[in-house]
């Protein structure tokens, strides 16, 4: 992917400030990714970088999407983020918060806001 806005830096920042700016923890964000504790203490840190081809990289890149399409959807308004992702949504059957932390179905959220866009 040659797109400046997914290099390894960009995308890694953009992950953080996602997950920060969504009242995630660490913890969380490192389930979304598939990364161990000690890994997302380095991506926070700046000591590691997301790679290009990983399983983490198309989550990340997914993740980013979800935080688009989500401030597309709520005009920019973090609480009304923040409220829509841990509250039920009866067309999703959960949370989208549980559905993207424990079920790992993030792409099934994004598809859910894709269709809603």
């Amino acid at each position: 992917m040659d797109d400046p806005l997914f290099s390894p830096e960009k995308l890694s920042q953009s992950v953080v400030q996602a997950g920060d700016l969504l009242g995630l923890v660490r913890a969380e964000v490192a389930r979304i990714l598939g990364f161990k504790c000690e890994s997302i203490s380095a991506l926070y840190n700046g000591r590691l970088l997301l790679e290009e081809g990983t399983k983490a990289w198309r989550e990340a890149v997914l993740f980013v999407r979800f935080y688009q399409l989500l401030h597309e959807r709520m005009a920019g308004d973090e609480a009304r983020m923040i409220n829509w992702l841990r509250r039920e949504q009866k067309a999703l059957g959960s949370s989208p918060f549980y559905l993207i932390i424990d079920e790992g179905r993030l792409a099934d959220v994004v598809a859910y806001l894709e269709q809603q866009s």
